[in-house]
Parts: C-alpha cells; sequence; structure tokens
C-alpha cells in the first residue's frame, strides 16, 4: 500500500469537521422532525463526531477502521491463502448476512457491464456453476452458457468474462486434447478453479473430497461467504495494482459501503414514546433494533458525511492511489442512489422509519467510539 503522508491526512480531516459543520448547519434549518428529540440528537452527535475524531492526528479513526475493517475484511498482507484465511474466519453470521448484502449488490451492479442478460446474482450464479461443476472447476463454456451476450461477439464476452474471473481471483488452467472425439481436431478447454492454496484451507468444511472417485465437490457450507470472503482477499493483497480489483469502480463501492457502514454504526438511539406505532409493529425487534428516523437520511445530510468519509477509507485502506480514484463530484447523484439502494439491503422499513438491525459490526463499533469518548472525557 501506497505511504501514508501526514499533510495529507491532516486535510482529510480538515475536510470531516467542515462537511460535518455543513450537516449540522443544515439539520438545524430544518423544520420537520417526525420523531421528537430526533433531531437534536442527530446535532449532538455530530458534534462529537467533529471534535472528538480530529484530535490526536485522528486516532480514534485509525483504530476504529483498522481494529473493525482493516484487521477483518483487508488484512495486511500479501499472500492471498493468508488475507482469504483471515477474511473468512472473522465472520459471523450476522456480520455475513450485511456484508454479503453489501458486497453481492455492488458486485451485480459492477458486473451489469459485464453480463447485462444474467437473471439473479452474479455470485449466486458462481456458486450454482461450482455447486456442479466436476472436480470443483468449471469449464469455459459453462461461462459462456451462464454470461454470453447473443447481440455481441464472443471475443467481448470473453474478454468480458476474464474482467468477472480477476475481480474473484480465480485462476485459469488448460487442458488440451489434441483429437476432440466430435471433430477429430485439436480443442483446447479451459477450467476455472480457486487458487491451489485456498482450495487447501476450503478442504473439509467448504469441499469435499470423493474417496472413490477422488473428485472435489461442494459441502452444504459451501456459499456465496466464499466468494466474498476471495473477492476481499483479492482486493487486500492487489490493492496497489487497481487493474487486478477492477479499478475505480471498485475502489468508490468498497469505500461507500465502509463509510456507510462506519456512518450507521454512529448513528445514536432514538428513543420514541410508548405509544409510537412501531412499538406495536410485529416486525420490529426492540431487542436487536434501533429506530432511524428517515430524515437522518436526507440526501443533502448523507452526502455531506459520506464524501469525506469515503475519502479518508480510500487513504487509511489503500493510500494516495485510491484517494485519487475517489470521484465525488460527477458522481454524486450515483454515490447517493447506490447508498439509498445499500440502506434497503441492511436495514429495515417499517411503518415510513428506518430501523438499524443491530449486527455485530453496528454494534462493535458503536461500542468502540462510546468508550473512547467516556474515557477521553474523564481526562479532561
Amino acid at each position: 500500500m501506497s505511504g501514508i503522508d501526514n499533510l495529507e491526512w491532516e486535510k482529510l480531516l480538515t475536510e470531516f469537521s467542515k462537511n460535518v459543520d455543513r450537516s449540522i448547519k443544515k439539520l438545524e434549518e430544518r423544520d420537520i422532525d417526525n420523531i421528537p428529540g430526533a433531531k437534536q440528537a442527530l446535532i449532538e452527535r455530530l458534534k462529537v463526531m467533529r471534535d472528538y475524531f480530529p484530535q490526536n492526528n485522528g486516532d480514534l479513526f485509525i483504530k476504529l477502521i483498522n481494529e473493525k475493517i482493516q484487521n477483518a475484511f483487508f488484512p495486511k498482507t500479501k499472500d492471498l491463502a493468508e488475507a482469504f484465511e483471515l477474511i473468512i474466519k472473522s465472520r459471523s453470521h450476522d456480520q455475513d448476512f450485511i456484508i454479503n448484502e453489501l458486497i453481492n449488490g455492488f458486485i451485480s451492479s459492477r458486473s451489469k457491464t459485464i453480463a447485462l442478460n444474467v437473471q439473479g446474482t452474479i455470485i449466486d450464479r458462481l456458486v450454482e456453476a461450482f455447486s456442479k461443476g466436476p472436480d470443483f472447476q468449471i469449464v469455459d463454456h459453462q461461462f459462456y452458457a451462464m454470461f454470453s451476450d447473443p447481440n455481441k461477439a464472443r471475443k467481448y464476452v470473453k474478454e468480458s468474462l476474464q474482467d468477472l474471473v480477476d475481480l474473484f481471483g480465480l485462476e485459469a488452467k488448460e487442458l488440451i486434447v489434441e483429437k476432440d472425439k466430435r471433430k477429430s481436431e485439436r480443442k483446447v478447454y479451459t477450467f476455472y478453479t480457486f487458487p491451489e492454496k485456498i482450495l487447501e484451507i476450503l478442504e473439509g468444511e467448504y469441499v469435499d473430497t470423493d474417496e472413490v472417485l477422488g473428485e472435489k465437490r461442494v459441502s452444504e457450507k459451501f456459499d456465496k461467504t466464499v466468494f466474498i470472503s476471495l473477492f476481499l482477499a483479492n482486493i487486500s493483497v492487489h490493492r496497489d495494482n487497481l487493474k487486478k480489483i477492477g479499478g475505480v469502480y471498485t475502489v468508490n463501492g468498497i469505500c461507500n459501503i465502509f463509510s456507510l457502514i462506519f456512518l450507521i454504526s454512529l448513528l445514536p438511539k432514538v428513543d420514541v414514546i410508548e405509544t409510537h406505532p412501531i412499538l406495536r409493529d410485529p416486525s420490529y425487534d426492540s431487542d436487536r433494533m434501533s429506530v432511524i428516523p428517515k430524515s437522518w437520511m436526507m440526501k443533502e445530510v448523507l452526502l455531506d458525511l459520506l464524501e469525506p468519509l469515503m475519502k479518508i477509507f480510500a487513504y487509511r485502506l489503500g493510500g494516495g492511489e485510491w484517494l485519487k480514484s475517489i470521484d465525488t463530484t460527477e458522481a454524486r447523484r450515483k454515490i447517493h442512489n447506490q447508498t439509498r439502494f445499500l440502506l434497503k439491503d441492511i436495514n429495515r422499513w417499517i411503518l415510513g422509519e428506518l430501523c438499524r438491525v443491530e449486527i455485530d459490526i453496528f454494534v462493535s463499533i458503536g461500542s468502540i467510539f462510546a468508550e473512547v469518548i467516556v474515557d477521553t472525557s474523564s481526562e479532561d
């Protein structure tokens, strides 16, 4: 990863503080507050974020990003197998759901340029293909059957599919048949599979070997978590080479996703009055949910907070190259639309209000933030 420059880092912290102030001002100017006290609670939380995050050269930012994002999803290693093992072992059931939904949505939108005619999500189709393929591999013609476009030349499809293979860090192997049975001519088959060291990690839990035939078959546990872990591991080890991770599109998507997770984790909990209809709704679980008023997700406030966070995540995860790749000008509308789409995936709309489901990563980030604020306050 490219080196971290203190002057650039200080500039990002200053930009964050200014944008938080901008969000506070917009909230203060709004007359609509659909839940009494909610607006003031958010304003107070934003003031705390503005005051504490830049302190001590952004130590709180670094602590939260390193402990809850970097170590679990983008470990610092150049070894793909090591990164993959660290990522897949750090997952919990709830965390799997949230990250899978977010990244699955991102990959699906990314791959629309690759496979416009595909029904269902790309990852689900890949899981299905590997589950049915012999010896835990799929041949090139299976890819063409799943992702080909009759309106485009085979060369275009082949290049597009290679982009998809690169995105997941899969490996291609060739089998040469000197005389094909049907046409009696030389034929080259290309098989796609996981890197050998990744297969060794999957063996036993996600992949079984048939003792009679000697072929590898997927187990019941094999699902899209495996692909997403490989996708994240591929980003981790190749973060300095944008071409190997899908370019600026991947950088913007990943930084958007984790900035959103970070932001939602830090939003305050809102107390609603006992007679509020949301408390009587059968889909609302007071033990695992907290209310996020829809007014908090207004376009201006959300984007003002997400833009500096995306830059901060880009810089901490990928250095200067990632930072230069962040697009917050022409892509403002796209960022907002993608964020709205992702919010629907990871939260629940109940009676017109957005409810945060208290999954592991939300709780742990929020807890560290609260602990640091209390510790710092006690020292003053």
